[in-house]
Formats: structure tokens, sequence, C-alpha cells
């Protein structure tokens, strides 16, 4: 802690921080001057000292992945294949900024004060579980709600959001969704909350139950999902690699599918700001997480063959070449020219 806070000054931080004055680190005593507040916000926007927060935030995570596992995999065992991981730091320094700018100044001085600024970013660790059987999604989510009543482990659950494509089955139902809503917890920041629940339909279909849990006081994010949705979601973040113009990290794919992934990024970016082309493809990842889903509470055993593009979309856009660049796929030379 006394580390991520010395570019701002450890000296100043540490006399404010136990100061009978500690709202003058927020609220401005007149004029044009700025708070410790702004100060921060300012600091931590810069690129190197938002590096080296993500790397202190990774390294905690790294060593807080054992009690994650410890808490969680016992939970989902006889549900599912259960698996965590921790952040990398480059994905970790994008966040920082915008984590920092979502809270409120009394918040800041919270997490300050308490110890638990690493908070602050929410996903440095992350858990899932993809299970086996679809009738088992409520069953396990009523085990989460009695660990966080029971007290059973260090565990609360501080926000679900139940997302789904229009038309697509959500992982969670309305019953289970209303359990969750009369939850509290305590946050990383000491504030009794209640526990944020949502249940949303997103334009392109995604479909994944996200949580927010805080194990031992940090948070984890936790997903929860079947196993073709899962391996879809895997190769469907490509898709917002492919809006982005700057470098993208495509070391893990082979020649083949770097050129597969450039040749679906330049038709996907001639269809993103079409008023037409663009919300038919959205409709149909709709389509795709769907077939999935509904794959998925069939008990299908292997995965399911996925629609083509509608009239007005490249074929190069298709479900099959987007699979195509799941890590390890051999990539079909043919299936380019498509």
């Amino acid at each position: 802690m006394g580390t991520a806070i010395a570019k701002i000054g450890s000296a100043i931080y540490r006399r404010a921080a136990t100061s009978q004055n500690i709202g003058r680190l927020v609220y401005s005593t007149g004029g044009n001057k700025g708070t410790f507040y702004d100060a921060l916000l300012n600091t931590y926007s810069k690129s190197n000292v938002a590096k080296q927060f993500a790397r202190q935030v990774n390294t905690l995570a790294t060593n807080f992945k054992g009690k994650v596992d410890d808490v969680l995999k016992p939970l989902c065992d006889d549900f599912g294949e259960y698996g965590s991981r921790v952040k990398k730091t480059a994905k970790i320094t994008g966040k920082v900024p915008k984590g920092l700018s979502e809270l409120t100044p009394e918040d800041t001085i919270a997490y300050i004060t308490s110890g638990n600024f690493r908070n602050v970013i929410g996903d440095g660790n992350g858990a899932r579980i993809i299970f086996d059987n679809a009738k088992d999604y409520n069953k396990f989510m009523k085990r989460l709600i009695k660990a966080h009543k029971n007290k059973q482990v260090d565990l609360q659950i501080a926000c679900v959001e139940n997302y789904h494509g229009k038309g697509v089955k959500p992982y969670i139902d309305d019953a289970i969704m209303d359990d969750l809503q009369k939850l509290s917890y305590v946050d990383g920041a000491g504030n009794i909350r209640n526990t944020t629940v949502l249940n949303k339909i997103k334009k392109a279909g995604y479909t994944r139950a996200n949580t927010d849990l805080y194990i031992n006081g940090v948070r984890v994010e936790f997903q929860i999902g079947g196993k073709y949705t899962t391996k879809f979601g895997e190769v469907e973040h490509y898709l917002y690699d492919m809006r982005q113009t700057g470098v993208i990290d495509l070391s893990h794919l082979s020649p083949e599918q770097r050129q597969l992934f450039y040749k679906m990024r330049e038709a996907y970016q001639s269809i993103i700001n079409d008023k037409v082309r663009n919300p038919k493809f959205e409709k149909y990842l709709t389509d795709i997480w769907n077939t999935l889903r509904i794959a998925e509470e069939k008990g299908f055993k292997e995965f399911p063959k996925l629609p083509k593009p509608p009239k007005g979309i490249p074929e190069i856009l298709s479900g099959e070449n987007l699979m195509l660049l799941e890590e390890g796929a051999v990539c079909n030379k043919l299936l380019l020219l498509g």
C-alpha cells in the first residue's frame, strides 16, 4: 500500500490519512485549489504510475490465487470444471484510471485508510465454473447464497450480472435473482451495501452470469456458464480486438490464424458504423449464443453447428471462422477465402 501511494508523496499521504481533518482530502478549501482526491486521479492517470500500481495488483493477486482456489473450488467441483487465473499486468494497467474514476471521494479515502486500495481493480483475481449439466445452475447459486449467509467461508456476493441475448435463456432464473437481491455485504472500503443484481439483455447476445465476490475482503471476478458458451466466449473477445486500431497481441496465434484475424477485422470494420448491417450482425451473434444455449440445455455431446451469416454480412465473419481463432485450432486455409 505504501509503495502504491509513494508516487504522490508517502509523507504527505501519511499525515493526511491520519489527520482529523481528513475531509480536506476530498473537499477543496475554496477557489480553484485541487484536492488530494484530484491529485490521486491525475497521478494514476499517468501511464507509468498506473503500470506500477498494476504490477503491485498483479503480484498481490498472484499471491492470493491459492486462497481463491481454497474457497471456490470445493463449492464447484461436483458441478463442473473449475478454473482460476490472475489478470496480466498489461490488462490491469488499462483499467486503473477507469477504476479510480468510478469511486466517490469518500470511498477513495476509505479504501486508502483501510489498506484495501487494490480493490479499486476488481478482477485482478478471476475464476469460473463450466457446468456439466444445465440443470445445476440454480442448485449451484443456492449453494453460493448459503455460503454467503452461513459464513461457512469468508465469501460475500457483491454483484451478479445475469447477461443474456434477446430471446436467449439466461443462466440464473428470476427466483434466484430475487434471493440474491435480498443479500448485503461489506465492501473493501468497509461500507455495508446491498448486493447489486442486474438482469440485462446484451445486443450482441453475450450470455453469461458474471459475479463480483469478496473473498477474505478481496474482490474477485467469478463467471458462470456452460461448456459451449464458454468455448465461444473465449474467441468472441476477438471482435473487440478487431474494433481496435492499436497494437494487438496475437503472438499466441499461428500465422494462418493471424491472417484470418486480419481478414475478419477488415470485414468487421467495414460494417461497424453501418446502421443496417451492424444491427444485423449483432442479431446474428445473438443467434449463435442462442444455438449454444439450446445445445447446452438439450445436453448435446458435441459442439453444435453454428448458423451461417445472413445476407449482407460477409461470409468471412461466420461463427465457424471465429471459432478458428481458438488457441490451438487448425486454421483451414480454404476458409480464409470465405
